[in-house]
């Protein structure tokens, strides 16, 4: 299985999340993961529960990190176009847990169930995860490949999953 590597030895992995007609009844969302062409551990898929973009951003993080443990890549960096993602899983995730999954004003966590398999990924298993911010569609390859995957994922989306 080869990836492409950085000098420190992590697995460069993007990862993308897309909904069409985000926020509306008939939204068709999900997610996208590039580990390099024709890689075998490359994804697009639609999500499962809410049909949101960010719910297609965390299952896509969730996906790389577990696809990783699975095949024994022990680094990875999660390249995504998602501030919302690397905030939560960074900054927002320990509080929220601390604060039995509810935010500082006492309202519940949004996407709580996918948060949760996110947080019990990146803690659970053996690898070591780094993030890193890339803009959308300023033709980076791969978060244009993710981006692409999540779209086709989408496609997919039956909203009775």
């Amino acid at each position: 299985m080869m990836a492409n590597f950085d000098r420190d030895g992590f697995a460069q992995v993007y990862t993308d999340g897309a909904c069409a007609s985000n926020g509306r009844e008939d939204a068709r969302a999900g997610y996208g993961v590039y580990w390099g062409d024709n890689h075998p551990l490359n994804a697009s898929e639609p999500v499962s529960g809410r049909a949101t973009n960010n719910c297609g951003e965390i299952q896509a993080a969730t996906r790389a990190i577990t696809d990783a443990q699975r095949n024994g890549v022990e680094k990875i960096t999660i390249n995504t176009d998602s501030r919302f993602l690397i905030d939560s899983a960074t900054k927002w995730m320990p509080g929220w847990k601390q604060n039995g999954w509810t935010t500082a004003s006492g309202a519940p966590v949004k996407n709580q169930s996918d948060f949760r398999a996110l947080d019990r990924a990146q803690n659970q298993g053996n690898v070591q995860v780094q993030w890193r911010h890339v803009r959308a569609h300023q033709g980076e390859y791969g978060n244009e490949m993710a981006d692409r995957f999540a779209k086709e994922g989408a496609s997919k989306y039956n909203r009775y999953n």
